[in-house]
């Protein structure tokens, strides 16, 4: 059942749109407990925080594996982003920052003024690999 609610919330996170409201931001701290990664869309990582998983939108895989950024299951992280909520009213974190404690590193998915994708134009659309 676990399995099914992250496939229907990964199959969901690609039909939306984005727009991140720096009006919702939030900073949560957790664990990594799931890292789903399609060929299209979004890497999306579930964080538990106490006893809650929050479902983490980040980047393309494509930016993910060009960044080298290294998320690991288990790894501890702060988590910087707005939140958002899906037309089924599921709550979902466009992550603006990742800290990953457990690696001493932050990594930096938006641009500072505009909060836009810092992948943005480097493919066909704004999820897919260039």
């Amino acid at each position: 059942m676990f399995a099914i609610l992250f496939i229907n919330t990964v199959a969901y996170a690609q039909e939306w749109h984005e727009s991140y409201d720096p009006n919702t931001e939030v900073a949560i701290r957790g664990k990594i407990v799931e890292i789903i990664q399609k060929h299209q869309g979004p890497v999306v990582i579930g964080v538990l925080q106490k006893d809650k998983i929050y479902n983490v939108l980040t980047a393309p895989s494509w930016y993910i594996e060009q960044e080298k950024i290294d998320l690991k299951l288990g790894d501890d992280i702060v988590v910087n982003g707005a939140k958002f909520f899906s037309k089924k009213g599921e709550l979902f974190i466009f992550a603006r920052s990742i800290q990953n404690i457990s690696k001493g590193k932050i990594y930096s998915f938006r641009e500072d003024h505009h909060m836009k994708p810092k992948w943005r134009g480097r493919g066909k659309d704004r999820w897919n690999q260039p």
